[in-house]
C-alpha cells in the first residue's frame, strides 16, 4: 500500500539530502524582473511539494519522512529520513528533472518559460551533511551535468584511501573509464565543430565520479597513468566508430610519459586518426620546458593532429610561450568568458582573441552557459564555443543517438 510522505525529525538515522538548484536564476530576474523570478520560485515549490506528495511515494513504495524548503535565492533542499539506495536516489533525481524541466512556468497569463536543474545529493549520518550535499552540486555544476552525488566516505580521512583505490581499480580492470563528450560548435551556425572527452570513472552503482575527486588522488596512488590508457583508447575507437572529431587533455606530464605518449603515437600510426584529433595542452604553470612541448607537438602533428592551448588567461597568459609553439587553437579560460559582460573582461578577451587573428589560430570560448554569454562571443567574432549553453557532457551513446535522430 502506497502512503504519502510525513515529516518526522530523527536525527539518529542516515538522512538523503537533494540540493535543487534553478539554474540561470539571476538571467530570469535581469531579463523578467524579480517579481517575476519570485513568481517562479513559488510555482517550483508548490510543484515540488506535488512531486514529493504523489510521485515519489509510487518510486519508494514505502511510508518516509521528509522535509521541503525554500533554502537561498534559487535552491531547494529535499531531506528524506532514510538511508536510500542510490538505484531510488537516481529515480527521484530522474523525476525531479522530467516533472520541472517539462512545465511551463507562467509570468502572466499569455507568457511562460521553461527552466533547467541541478540536483546536488548525499547521505549520511554527519550532522553537517548539507555541506556534503553542496560539494555534489557544485561538482554537478563544474562538470556541466544535471545531477552528482557526493560519497562522504571518499572525504573521511581514514575510508578515503581505501575506497577512491578500490573504485579506481574497478574501472581499470573491467574498463569501466568513459570519456564523456562536450560539444565545440561554431559560432557562425553552431553546427557541431568536434568534441571535447572529458574522463569520468563510477562506483558500483554507476555514478559518476568527477575529475575533481579522483584526479590528482589517482596520481598519487600511481592510477592515473591506466585510467589515461584506458581513456585515449577509447577516444581512438570512437573517432574509428562513428567519424567524429574529438579533442583530449594532455599536461606537461603526460607527454612526458613514455607510457602514454607510446600509446598515443601507435594509435596514430596504426588506426590512422590524425586528422579527427586534436590534444589540448593543460596546467601551462607547470611547463618548465617548453622545447620539450614543442618536440611532443611536432610530432603528434606529423599524423594530422591538431594542437590547442587550453584555459589561456588563467596560466597561459606569456604570449611569447604561445608564439613559440605550434598551435591550431587558444581556448579561452572560463574565468574570463562567464565574465565577459563586464568591460574589464570584455577587454582581455578581445585582445587576446585580435592577438589570435593576427597569428592565424582559431579561439574557442569555454563556459559559454547561455545566450547573453554567447551573444557577446559572437561579437567579438570567437570561432567557436563550448559550454552548458549547448549541452552537458554526455556518454557517446546519447551524443550517436541525436546523431541519428537528425
Amino acid at each position: 500500500m502506497l502512503h504519502s510522505l510525513r515529516y518526522l525529525k530523527d536525527k539518529n538515522n542516515t538522512h538523503t539530502i537533494f540540493l535543487i538548484d534553478i539554474l540561470y536564476m539571476k538571467d530570469i530576474n535581469y531579463v523578467y524582473g524579480y517579481k517575476n523570478g519570485d513568481l517562479v520560485i513559488s510555482q517550483v515549490l508548490k510543484l515540488l511539494n506535488e512531486i514529493v506528495k504523489n510521485e515519489i511515494p509510487k518510486i519508494l513504495n514505502k511510508v518516509l519522512t521528509y522535509k521541503l524548503k525554500h533554502l537561498y535565492i534559487d535552491i531547494f533542499e529535499f531531506k528524506i529520513y532514510a538511508n536510500l539506495s542510490l538505484k531510488k536516489i537516481q529515480k527521484i533525481k530522474d523525476i525531479i528533472l522530467l516533472k520541472i524541466e517539462e512545465h511551463d512556468f507562467y509570468l502572466d497569463k499569455d507568457n511562460s518559460i521553461n527552466i533547467n536543474l541541478t540536483i546536488g545529493c548525499t547521505k549520511g549520518k554527519i550532522e553537517d551533511l548539507r555541506i556534503y550535499a553542496e560539494k555534489a552540486l557544485n561538482n554537478a555544476k563544474l562538470n556541466y551535468s544535471d545531477f552528482a552525488y557526493f560519497d562522504p566516505h571518499f572525504f573521511n580521512e581514514q575510508d578515503n584511501k581505501s575506497n577512491l583505490i578500490k573504485t579506481l581499480q574497478y574501472n581499470i580492470s573491467e574498463k569501466k573509464v568513459e570519456p564523456y563528450l562536450q560539444k565545440i560548435v561554431s559560432c557562425k551556425d553552431q553546427s557541431i565543430y568536434k568534441y571535447e572527452a572529458l574522463m569520468r570513472v563510477f562506483d558500483k552503482d554507476d555514478n559518476i565520479l568527477y575529475p575533481a575527486v579522483f584526479i590528482e588522488k589517482s596520481k598519487k596512488f600511481r592510477l592515473y597513468t591506466k585510467l589515461m590508457a584506458i581513456l585515449i583508447k577509447k577516444v581512438s575507437l570512437y573517432i574509428r566508430t562513428y567519424k567524429i572529431n574529438i579533442s583530449i587533455n594532455l599536461d606537461f606530464s603526460d607527454m612526458l610519459n613514455p607510457k602514454l605518449k607510446k600509446i598515443i603515437i601507435d594509435e596514430l600510426k596504426n588506426n590512422h586518426i590524425g586528422e579527427m584529433l586534436t590534444i589540448e595542452i593543460l596546467e601551462s604553470q607547470k611547463i618548465t620546458n617548453y622545447e620539450l612541448v614543442n618536440d611532443f607537438i611536432q610530432e603528434v602533428k606529423g599524423y594530422g593532429v591538431k594542437v590547442a592551448i587550453d584555459d589561456f588567461g588563467s596560466g597561459f597568459s606569456n604570449y611569447d610561450n604561445i608564439l613559440n609553439l605550434n598551435i591550431d587553437y587558444i581556448k579561452i579560460d572560463g574565468s574570463l568568458i562567464k565574465n565577459i559582460d563586464t568591460d574589464i573582461y570584455r577587454s582581455l578577451i578581445k585582445s587576446i582573441v585580435d592577438f589570435s587573428k593576427l597569428h592565424k589560430i582559431k579561439v574557442v570560448a569555454e563556459f559559454v552557459s547561455d545566450l547573453k554569454i554567447l551573444r557577446y562571443v559572437k561579437t567579438l567574432d570567437i570561432d567557436y564555443a563550448q559550454g552548458y549553453y549547448f549541452n552537458k557532457p554526455q556518454h557517446i551513446k546519447e551524443i550517436i543517438g541525436e546523431k541519428n535522430e537528425k
